[in-house]
């Protein structure tokens, strides 16, 4: 496992490549402060190094997720600071924006993945990504070899 710590940054960048027995996993993230995830996207990959899912997530819209034979799937919006508002005594005091439930994939292709793959570090990496979302199985083994922390 190796990780680098990047903190304010602008873009979303390489912060992890991990190997969990024999799968793996590539993370790029942005910071809105220490510890506090921005934008993110995390792609997860089988023991042949092919990619099983993709996870998109980003602060300002929610996320989804592509899986390798299905296409998009499981797309959650934010709620509004309105919605998150509620009669309860906790979450007056306590108020936490939340997955606001399921969006449809239009909105993923509108906001969510614009919002990750317009503010990621690497050209060729939004591109490879944009090629990937085109279609619903993609089996290209990923060079590994291509991210350097």
């Amino acid at each position: 496992m190796r990780r680098e710590n990047i903190c304010g940054m602008d873009k979303i960048k390489l912060v992890a490549l991990d190997n969990f027995g024999s799968e793996k996993k590539i993370s790029f993230a942005s910071y809105l402060r220490e510890n506090y995830v921005a934008k993110s996207l995390v792609i997860y990959l089988d023991r042949n190094n092919i990619i099983t899912s993709m996870f998109f997530s980003s602060n300002s819209y929610g996320t989804v997720e592509w899986i390798n034979g299905s296409g998009l799937k499981n797309c959650h919006k934010w709620e509004s600071e309105d919605e998150a508002k509620s009669q309860s005594y906790l979450t007056r005091r306590y108020t936490a924006i939340l997955s606001d439930g399921a969006a449809d994939n239009d909105y993923a292709l509108d906001l969510i993945i614009p919002d990750i793959l317009d503010n990621l570090y690497d050209d060729n990496i939004t591109e490879w990504i944009r090629d990937i979302l085109q279609v619903k199985e993609y089996l290209v083994p990923v060079d590994l070899s291509e991210f350097k922390l």
